[in-house]
Parts: C-alpha cells; structure tokens; sequence
C-alpha cells in the first residue's frame, strides 16, 4: 500500500496484524528447556540511570504492536512531535529509548512521512557519533515508533553552562567539538544535513563518548528538498516548539522551531531564518557549527534574545556584530576566533564548504597545540641540560679565580672607565633608535605609514653604527618589517579605495544612464553588458560559476550597498531585455541579498522577484516613505516605473521625496529626468540644480542640466553649460552635438556646423547627419536639391521631420519650399500620432502655405512638450500671433505677441544679442509685420 509521495502507508490491514506474541526467548525455552538470562552490572556511569519525567505510566502506557519483548518503563521526555520512553528489551536484557509519535500528530500523512524519514536516516546513518536506530515499528494503537540506544551522559548545553568562564575546560570542550564536526561530515558525506545542530543536541557519555543527537529536521540532499519543504510550507499545526530527551533548560531562542522555519533561531544562518528553503545546503550546518564554536569560546550563543528584536529576526537579518565583538575579546587563539567567524558568514558562499573543512581545520589547530606543547617540554629538557652543564663549568671557574684576581686587579681601574665610556655610547645609541621608534609609532597610528618607515630606516641605521648590538639591531629590523608592512598595507588599501570610487562613479553614470535608455532596445543591451564589464574592470566577474571570492570581496567594503543596489538596476535591465521571470534576474537578485542585508531592501527585493504588486504599492504609498532610503525609493520608482500604468505613483512618491531628501545626488538626478519626460521642465531645472549643489564636478548632471535648459528654450544658459563641459571635458561627443543644437536655434550656423563635425568624430553613435546637413543648408553649403534628396531617403522618422522643417523654416523665404514639406509630413502623419516635433513642424508648413485654420488645430490641440526642439519654445507665441492674424482674430493676436515680448525679454536679459539672429527673432518680426509694428 502506498502514502502520500509514494511513500509505503505505515496502516495495516487487521488481517495483517501477527497473531503471536510471544518472545524469542520464550521460543527458545521451548526448544531447549531454558532460556539464557544474561545481565550486565548497569553501574560505573557518573550519571547514573535514566531520569524519568514519569515513572510509570500503568494502564495508559502504549503498547508495542507485536512485540512481546519490549517493557515500557517511563516516560524521558515530552516534546512538540512526540514522546521519548524508555524501554527494556526483555530478550537481549538491555534498556532502550523509544521515540513514539503524537497521538495528535499521527492524524496528518505528512508529519507521519517525517517521523518515518527520521527513522530511516538514523538507522542508515552507521557511525560511532550518531545514536543507532534499531527497529521501526507500530505501537497497538497504530502509531510509528522506532527504538533506538539509550544514550546516558550529558549534553554539550550543561556542560558548558556548568563553566564559571569560557576559558574553563576549553581543551575538553574542542575535543568535544572535533568530534561533532567529524560526525557531521560523515553525515555530508551521505548527502544528509541535519539542520538543528546545537549544544542541547550533543550527547557526552559517560566515557567520553560525543552524539549528535535529533535528526527529525534533517533533509537528505539527494532527494531535492522538496517534499519535506513543501509539508512544512503548507501545514501551519507543525508551527511549535519541539522539546527532546536530550533538550533540557537552555538559552532563549536554542529550541527547535518547525514549519516554513526550520531549526532554532539562536544558531540559525540567515537563509534558514527566512525560510529560504531551497538555499539550504552543507554550508547550513556549517553556520551552525560556527555557531556552537562561539558558545564554546564566549559562553553565549550568536543571537540572544532582547527586548529590541526578536531572535527571529537577529537570525534573519545576520545581525552578527554583537558575537563578532565577543568572539574578538575572548581569551581564545586567533585561529579558532577566525574559524568560528569564517563558518557564520552571512553569505553561505563565503562559509566553508561543509563539516570536513571545518574537521579539517580544527583537527590541524588542535595538532598544533599539541606541537607546540611538545616543542615546550623538549625547551624545558634542553634547559635543564644547559644548566647542568653550567654549574659544572662554575665550578672549574672557581678553581681558576685566585690565579687572575691580581692580573685583573693591576688593569680593573682602567677597564671600568672604558666599560663605562662603552656602556654610555651603547646607552646613547639605545636612546636614539627608541626615540626613532617611537616617531614612528606616531606616524602609524597618524596614518602616515610612509613617514613611519623612514623612521624605522633611521631607526635600524643607528642600531647598526659602531660596534652593532645584536638584540639592538634585531629589534630595530622587526619594527622596521612592520612599518613597511603597515605602508604596504596602507598602499593597498589606497589602491582598493581608489577602485571603489571608481566603480561606485561608474554605477552611478549606469543608474543615471538607466532611465533614459530603457525605451532603446538596442541601448538596453548595451547597457546591459556594460554594468557586467563595469564589475570585471573592477576585478570581479559576477557572470563568473564561483562567486565566493566576488561576495567576501564586496561584504568587505563599504561599497556593499551601492552594489547591491546596482544588482537591482541590473536586473531591472535583464528583465527587460531576457524576460520579466530571466535565470540571469533572478541570480542577480539573490545574489544582491547575500551581499547587501538590509532588512528593507530585502522586502523590496522579495516583492520584485515575486511581481507583488500589492507590497510594492504599499511600499511606494506616501505615508510610507519616512521608512524608505533614497535607494529604496530608486529602486521602488524604477520598477514601478516599468509599468505604465503606475507612473503616475512614480511621480506622486518623488514629488515628496525631493524635499525628503534634498541632498541626495542619485535621487535629485533622476527626479530630474523623470520630470523631463513628463514635460515638468522647471520642476526638472530645479532638481537638476539640486543635483549640482551636490556635486558640481559632475559631467553628466551638468549635461542633463544644459539639455533642460535646452528644451526650456532657454538656449544663452544651455550654451554656457556646453562651453563649461567641453573645457572640461574636450572629447565629450554629447556636449558637442548639445551645443550644435543649441547653435542652430540661436541662428550660429557656422558654429552649429563644427560642434556637429566634431561631435560625429568624437562619437559614431551620435547621429548627426541630419542636423548636419540641415545647418549646412541654413549656412547655404547646400542647395535645396540636395536637401530634398536627403528627404526622399530618409528612413527614420526624426530625419524627416529634420529635413521637412529645414525647406520650411529657412532663414532665407526664398529657399523654402513648404510644397515638399507637407507631402513629406503627409506620408508620416500615421505614423507620428504622439510625435510632437511632427506636430510643429507640420503647424509651421501650414502656416507657410497660408492654411491658418489647420495649424490652429495643431498649435492649439495637438503640440505638447518634445524631447526634439525644432522651434524654440519662445518662438511659439510669435508664432500664434501669425496664425490668429491670418484668421483675423487680431485681438488674440495682440495677446499672444505681448505674451512672446514678455517671454523674449525674460529670456534675453543677459545677452540679447546671442538672440539677434534666432528662430525667436525671425518669429519676432515676422509677427510685427503681421501686426504691422
């Protein structure tokens, strides 16, 4: 019969039930008349027998199905799965421990499966530190039980709570430890995690025997770790606090939790205490091990409980600086202090791979002690020998002393004042290399490790004049070694500083650069590949299978949050361009969780893997933002920017955060482009000049800055910016190809055509062409033929709207041509619903052509704000005041050419003769000769 899963069914048929119960010994003494009788003395145990929490349980004691051998002596313990009895197996005379399951429990298929999958582990699990598991069977009332040894001693958890301090019995408590991690890489070794390793787990004979002890959580790797997960997940009564045979009073937060949790939380990695089930691997246990080592050097566990946060989530969130903190102030070597910091990493690639590396690593420190314990005694045996041979060499001094006191008597005189001319040199020199030293020390601890080693060379120059003192000069070359290690380190440190700030500039262009491009299939890619270059040139290569090496290098900076945060622009990217649910998204998210543990990014970064819009609209309303970062708000607005249909709470969450947080350079900078797109120019200007105040040396917010003045109309300023960065900046092809623009608006066509020419050179991906040839014809280095056969090849839409308002809006009336225009435009005009510079292009044709009523429609209905300026905005009024003229609506007229006068007065106030040859000024006096002015 099969369970759940496939699983064989533990209910048996009645008809199945043996109809025997008699023992194997009463069988034998049918055959033989007798039955051997051996029993064992159950003595010499400093724990005594079993303890019981009740002895005896009479009628209601459950009763082994079938088994007439067994006798149920009392109950051990009683936890949340089940309870642990002792038992005697009257057949071969010995005690036994009997885990039976909950009455309540056994109801549920699953929890039955587990208890069964318990079983069978520890009875396939065949080594000295794991408890033998010797029968599986059905108590009378149908249900499991399995017997196994009754293990007498102690746990790891009162031993080390019996210490008065750490440093107490350390050396027992390590050969204890080295024996659970050999037990436990036996354990791996079989593809089996245990997942609730813990002092309370860890049984101590009475002869020095180490168990490890409930295996009820383990998971077995080989299997996928689906089926037990997916019980946990779903069945929420298994959601308690299991108290074993071997728990006993512990510190908060050291009881096993099950459910969609696993484990307990005080010796809990991060990815156990999120639920994260399937990130659960050997390194799981290992974080444990690193957990217990700690209790053993500090006498605490990593997390304990407190009234600010809940152990849960001390676990969850890796809040690990307190241990980290005891662990360094015990009195324990530096190599068991690293291990015990190594194993609780907080990115599981950044733990040693398994128990064996751990075995590994404390067997080698414990060899050591013992080397150098035996290199002492062989200190202690020569020392002896030395000075034996000493006083026997005395004696024969003493011998010899009467024959040199007079000889030395007749020079003593002498030989104390040049002893003493001597010593003073000697003490002079001591002096002067300790006055060395100690400017040097200062130097070091000023930071100034370069100084610090020239005070060790001098230092080491003095020891070394005249007759050299050996201890003098050793000395003076060891402080000597640690100063050039102290620069080299410094250099090295300077050299990692300087690459952070590179990258940290460099994800901060990519970030800005993000916005802007995301409706550029061709650009995404590109920017795509280039965050993943921007890592390599950085020496990390997070493409790469092994990101151990990348996660421990960037957990060590301070630059772990920014690139976090650049992980989410990241895979903001790839799901754009691979697919919303891509492989390489969602590594790029856990991975930004393993090296960036902010509690409220994380919930960020969850809702985004899981699509919940309902979290990340929660996240974005606005009586939330005091819990969110300037980061968090990046990241937040960027997702929900990627849904249309949430833009407008894009701009409702920064049109408070601008004045949450006013100084912060990423958010101002990318309000300002969000603005920009919304046609929201001065909100932009402003934002954009928030920026700036941050950061003024920043090339790319002042060209973003010069482009809105740009498409503000306000052409003298942008131009200036332009000029400012090209100083800078020569080479820079966008500042080039922005200042051409501005310059055609302008009427600088000469200068409009070098700032184009070299924009091209300097950048192949800037299209120029266009503009190009459009200046080249205002400045007449073109004819019109040539202009129109441009347009008859045009193939994007932006071309051809360039070079239809280039025939209309030629400086020179006799150069245009509107006829060629508007049968240009009228090819497009189903393509171009939404384009605006289409829109004013084909406003000003009809204008030419006299067709006022028409481009009313347009002016008035149509246009809206253009990311492409092919009629500065100033000149817009001018030209209203043409169109009502032609329509004679002369008083509408006069309104808008007094609304043009007051907006080219604004606009022209500090340099009005930059404005002399502009399209404003050719829309001026056009209009004043409409209006007859």
């Amino acid at each position: 019969m099969k369970g759940l899963d496939g699983a064989p069914s533990l209910y048996i048929h009645p008809m199945d039930e043996p109809k025997s119960h008699k023992t194997v010994l009463d069988s034998v003494a049918e055959l033989t008349g007798n039955a051997p009788k051996v029993l064992l003395p159950d003595d010499g145990s400093d724990h005594g027998a079993s303890q019981f929490m009740t002895h005896g349980l009479g009628e209601e004691a459950p009763v082994p199905h079938g088994r007439g051998n067994y006798q149920i002596m009392g109950e051990i313990a009683h936890g949340g799965m089940g309870t642990i009895l002792k038992g005697h197996d009257t057949d071969l005379g010995r005690d036994v421990a009997f885990k039976v399951l909950d009455r309540a429990l056994s109801e549920s298929p699953e929890v039955v499966q587990r208890f069964v999958e318990e079983a069978q582990i520890g009875g396939q699990l065949q080594h000295p530190g794991i408890v033998p598991v010797y029968e599986l069977g059905l108590m009378a009332d149908k249900r499991p039980y399995f017997t196994m040894k009754l293990v007498k001693g102690r746990t790891l958890s009162a031993l080390l709570q019996q210490r008065k301090q750490p440093l107490q019995d350390r050396g027992r408590m390590l050969e204890i430890f080295t024996s659970v991690c050999q037990t436990v890489a036996y354990a791996h070794s079989k593809g089996v995690l245990h997942r609730d390793l813990k002092p309370a787990n860890i049984m101590v004979g009475a002869f020095g025997e180490v168990m490890v002890v409930d295996w009820g959580l383990a998971k077995v790797l080989n299997r996928g770790g689906v089926a037990d997960e997916r019980r946990a997940k779903y069945d929420k009564s298994l959601l308690t606090v299991i108290e074993t045979v071997r728990s006993g009073p512990t510190s908060p937060g050291s009881d096993s939790v099950v459910g969609s949790i696993m484990g307990t939380p005080a010796y809990m990695p991060p990815e156990q205490a999120q639920g994260e089930t399937d990130k659960l691997d050997e390194r799981t246990d290992v974080f444990a091990l690193g957990a217990i080592l700690c209790e053993i050097l500090t006498g605490e566990p990593p997390y304990e409980e407190s009234d600010d946060e809940h152990i849960v989530v001390q676990a969850a969130h890796a809040h690990l600086d307190p241990a980290r903190a005891r662990i360094e102030a015990s009195q324990a070597d530096q190599v068991l202090k690293d291990l015990s910091l190594d194993c609780m990493q907080p990115a599981r690639a950044a733990r040693p791979r398994d128990a064996d590396e751990v075995a590994r690593a404390i067997a080698d420190y414990r060899a050591s002690v013992e080397d150098r314990a035996h290199q002492a005694e062989l200190a202690v045996a020569t020392a002896r020998v030395k000075a034996h041979e000493a006083r026997r060499a005395h004696r024969l001094t003493l011998a010899l002393a009467s024959v040199v006191v007079a000889a030395a008597g007749l020079g003593g005189v002498g030989y104390v004042i040049v002893e003493k001319r001597r010593q003073a040199r000697v003490a002079e020199k001591r002096d002067a290399v300790e006055s060395a030293h100690s400017e040097g020390i200062r130097f070091a601890r000023a930071g100034e490790a370069a100084h610090a080693v020239d005070a060790g060379r001098r230092a080491l120059a003095l020891a070394e004049m005249g007759t050299p003192d050996d201890a003098l000069v050793e000395r003076a070359k060891h402080f000597l070694r640690e100063a050039e290690a102290g620069l080299e380190l410094q250099l090295n440190e300077a050299t990692l500083h300087a690459k952070d700030e590179v990258l940290r500039r460099r994800l901060e262009e990519l970030r800005l650069e993000l916005m802007g491009t995301l409706g550029n299939p061709k650009r995404r890619a590109e920017l795509e590949a280039a965050y993943g270059q921007a890592f390599r040139d950085y020496g990390t290569d997070l493409e790469a299978p092994d990101l151990t090496s990348a996660i421990e290098r960037f957990r060590e900076r301070d630059v772990a949050e920014e690139v976090g945060l650049a992980l989410d622009d990241w895979g903001r990217l790839c799901r754009r361009v691979y697919g919303t649910q891509s492989e390489q998204a969602r590594k790029l998210a856990f991975l930004a969780m393993d090296i960036d543990f902010d509690p409220q990014r994380r919930q960020l970064r969850e809702a985004i893997l899981a699509d919940d819009r309902a979290t990340l609209l929660q996240l974005a309303d606005p009586g939330n933002l005091h819990n969110l970062s300037a980061a968090s708000i990046w990241v937040l607005g960027g997702t929900l920017w990627d849904t249309t249909d949430q833009r407008s709470i894009v701009y409702r969450l920064y049109d408070r955060a601008i004045y949450v947080y006013p100084d912060d350079f990423t958010l101002q900078s990318t309000a300002g482009l969000i603005y920009k797109l919304a046609g929201r120019t001065e909100t932009a200007l402003r934002c954009w000049r928030a920026a700036l105040s941050q950061r003024p040396e920043a090339i790319d917010a002042r060209l973003r800055m010069a482009d809105a003045l740009f498409f503000d109309g306000q052409m003298t300023e942008s131009v200036a910016i332009y000029h400012a960065i090209i100083a800078l900046e020569p080479d820079n092809g966008q500042a080039h190809y922005g200042l051409g623009t501005a310059q055609v608006q302008l009427g600088d066509f000469a200068g409009a055509i070098e700032s184009l020419e070299r924009a091209g050179d300097l950048d192949p991906q800037i299209k120029v062409d266009a503009d190009l040839m459009a200046a080249r014809f205002y400045q007449g280095l073109v004819t019109r033929e040539e202009v129109v056969a441009h347009l008859d090849r045009a193939l994007t839409l932006g071309d051809v709207v360039t070079f239809a308002f280039a025939l209309v809006g030629h400086p020179d009336p006799a150069q245009r041509m509107p006829d060629i225009a508007v049968e240009a435009l009228a090819r497009l005009e189903g393509q171009a619903s939404e384009y605006a510079r289409f829109w004013v292009v084909d406003a000003v044709v009809r204008v030419e052509l006299g067709d006022y009523q028409a481009a009313l429609v347009i002016v008035e209905d149509r246009y809206a704000n253009s990311d492409f300026v092919v009629l500065t905005p100033a000149a817009l009024e001018y030209v209203r005041a043409v169109i009502y003229n032609g329509l004679g609506r002369d008083e509408e007229a006069n309104q808008c050419f007094a609304r043009g006068m007051a907006t080219w007065d604004e606009i022209t106030t500090n340099d009005a003769e930059a404005w002399k040859d502009s399209d404003v000024m050719r829309w001026r006096r056009r209009a004043e000769v409409a209006l007859g002015r």
